[in-house]
C-alpha cells in the first residue's frame, strides 16, 4: 500500500486531507508540524510527503532541507501546500517539484497525489 505523510497545523484540513486521501486507498500518517516529520521520518519511509509551509515552530522548508540532505529520504516526492505563493520559487530551488496554492479542492490534491504515485511506480500519468 502507498504511504504518504501529511504536514499540516490545521485541525480540519489535517481531517480532510486524511479522510480524501484515505478513501483513494492510500495509507495515511499525519502530524502537524516539521519537527514531528522529521522524528517520524526517522522511523519510517514514505512514497510521498504533503508539506504546509506556515507552521509553528520550524518552517516546512527545514523538512525540505532534512530529507534532502538524507540519502535514505532524498528521492521523496514532496508536494508544499502553501497559500503563499512567494515561496515558490525557494522551495523549486531547494529541489521540490510540486507547489500547489491554498485552497486547494480535495480533487486538485486527489489528482495531484494520484499523478505523483503513479509516475514515481512506472505509470504513465
Amino acid at each position: 500500500m502507498t504511504h504518504i505523510l501529511v504536514v499540516e497545523d490545521d485541525d480540519d484540513l489535517r481531517y480532510l486531507y486524511d479522510m480524501m486521501l484515505s478513501r483513494q486507498g492510500y495509507e495515511v500518517d499525519i502530524v502537524e508540524s516539521a519537527s514531528q516529520a522529521i522524528a517520524t521520518l526517522t522511523n519510517q519511509l514514505y512514497d510521498l510527503i504533503l508539506l504546509d509551509l506556515n507552521m509553528p515552530g520550524a518552517p516546512g522548508t527545514r523538512l525540505i532541507e532534512f530529507t534532502r540532505d538524507d540519502i535514505r529520504l532524498k528521492n521523496i516526492p514532496i508536494v508544499v501546500i502553501s497559500a503563499n505563493d512567494r515561496w515558490q520559487k525557494r522551495v523549486l530551488d531547494m529541489g521540490v517539484k510540486h507547489f500547489v496554492v491554498k485552497p486547494v479542492t480535495m480533487q486538485r490534491l486527489i489528482e495531484v497525489t494520484d499523478h505523483i504515485l503513479s509516475k514515481n511506480n512506472g505509470g504513465s500519468a
